[in-house]
């Protein structure tokens, strides 16, 4: 979590401070991302083989135990990640929600690599980001290999 916004970093506004760090648990990936759907398990375990590759910590919500609050642990999770991973696919207005807070409370591009199966419509507030589209678990797992190793190098300096 930083002192300033994603808005302050993509606008270039004054409270942006490039050499915030923020504060974060190294290592955490918060994933975002629908729950249901028959591809949704390949693509969680497709998140989660590639992370782990590269030393990182995967977590969804939903492998919480107990019956805490859940907004609470999602608030918690995004605040806390080194990086997010939010999948678009199916347009779930709980992803489009929790990408919003992330945004919100300073994670910077690097922080956070947005995906979505290809052919996935992105809203209007959405569709000006860089998004990788996948057009296969396998397409998946060669984008997530590169672009988390190039997220870590460019925000580990």
């Amino acid at each position: 979590m930083r002192d300033h916004s994603f808005m302050d970093e993509q606008l270039k506004r004054r409270n942006y401070q490039a050499d915030d760090q923020g504060t974060f648990e190294r290592d955490l990936v918060f994933v975002i991302m629908p729950f249901r759907g028959g591809d949704m398990t390949d693509v969680y375990s497709a998140i989660k083989d590639e992370c782990q590759k590269l030393g990182l910590a995967p977590k969804r919500v939903d492998e919480n135990a107990g019956s805490g609050l859940v907004i609470g642990e999602i608030t918690d999770l995004i605040e806390q990640a080194e990086f997010i991973i939010c999948d678009l696919t199916h347009e779930r207005p709980n992803v489009y929600y929790e990408l919003g807070y992330a945004h919100g409370v300073g994670n910077e591009a690097l922080d956070i690599l947005l995906i979505a199966k290809a052919g996935t419509t992105l809203h209007f507030d959405i569709a000006p980001f860089r998004v990788e589209y996948y057009n296969s678990t396998e397409h998946l797992r060669s984008i997530l290999s590169s672009k988390l190793k190039t997220m870590m190098r460019e925000t580990r300096r």
